[in-house]
């Protein structure tokens, strides 16, 4: 009997030992931040490669860890299931996972798009003009800022998408199908944009062009609504961490473009070329031109309008939604 005790009670002890270490795990997990993020130079980037992300969760004794994806609908994907906290995604996909019912919260704008994304045709299309595009084959990642971009630009320019060939393509693959010649043009983001255009690419127009006829595109942080509503302390340390990068950029391009540059491995040149394509504006003047005024949500509610009709998304929730999930509580006082 004493036996069968002793054995109960050793067994005891290790289901104890086994339950403190599994509570412990699940702390450690807890104290982990998971971002989704993309490779292209603007605040995120920076913040990221400067260490102003880590340095900001650290201080608030949490780690984070960066999760590369290589589009914004497979971002989306990992906001839904909840595999990521924080995500950095375009416009569109932005409008796309609003539409779609992804419960999430814009925090931040990294950048306007202007020339960092473009549309390039190659030597041998013979397109010199939007007009050229007739009959051609254009690669651009669908349900992205880009496509939206394209076909907004083809449509002010009198062009059917029946009148040319679209490809969906994400950007190693467009790089890939140009090095083959079997694409004319591409609308596409940086650095795959130089890429292409070191190899015989020239721009015919980009993202600034689109935003002057009307269509608007950005990067933005979000949040999925849940991990902010527990973590509001969180969110405002993501976020000022990425004004800490946009600061360093208006007031040191030269030092913000070396960051960059040695991340990314290409010249200071290139970096400082890349990030130049972006209207980089600190938080205050993001809640004034987009955040309190509506102008995001609106931008995001057109998209979201354009995607429905394209088949990208089933229906157009309420203009309340967009508004409800552009309420600045990243950069707000």
């Amino acid at each position: 009997m004493k036996k069968v005790s002793k054995i109960l009670s050793l067994f005891l002890a290790v289901l104890l030992i086994a339950s403190a270490l599994t509570a412990c795990s699940s702390k450690e997990e807890e104290k982990k931040i998971l971002v989704g993020v993309q490779e292209i130079p603007s605040a995120d980037y920076l913040a990221r490669t400067a260490g102003y992300i880590d340095e900001a969760f650290s201080a608030l004794g949490y780690e984070v860890e960066f999760l590369t994806f290589s589009s914004g609908a497979k971002l989306n994907t990992a906001l839904a299931s909840g595999e990521i906290d924080f995500g950095y995604i375009g416009s569109c996909p932005v409008a796309n996972a609003i539409a779609s019912g992804i419960d999430i919260q814009a925090i931040y704008i990294h950048g306007i798009v202007g020339a960092s994304e473009s549309l390039v045709a190659s030597e041998a299309s013979g397109v010199n003009a939007v007009a050229d595009l007739k009959g051609k084959v254009i690669a651009t990642p669908f349900a992205s800022t880009a496509h939206y971009s394209l076909l907004n630009a083809l449509k002010a320019n009198g062009i059917a998408e029946a009148d040319v060939e679209l490809l969906d393509m994400q950007p190693a693959d467009i790089y890939a199908a140009w090095q083959r010649g079997d694409i004319d043009a591409a609308y596409v983001w940086e650095p795959t944009l130089s890429e292409l255009t070191a190899n015989g690419g020239k721009i015919i127009l980009d993202s600034a062009d689109v935003a002057d006829l009307g269509y608007m595109t950005c990067e933005i942080e979000v949040v999925r609504t849940e991990f902010a509503d527990e973590h509001p302390d969180l969110v405002k340390a993501y976020a000022s961490a990425l004004e800490k990068a946009t600061q360093l950029y208006i007031s040191n391009p030269e030092d913000a473009a070396e960051i960059v540059a040695k991340a990314l491995e290409v010249s200071v040149e290139d970096a400082a070329l890349q990030m130049s394509g972006y209207v980089w504006d600190t938080g205050e003047v993001q809640n004034t031109k987009y955040f309190s005024n509506g102008v995001l949500a609106q931008t995001l509610y057109d998209t979201a309008s354009f995607l429905v009709e394209q088949g990208s998304v089933v229906s157009l929730p309420e203009k309340s939604v967009f508004d409800d999930a552009c309420n600045n509580i990243g950069i707000a006082d």
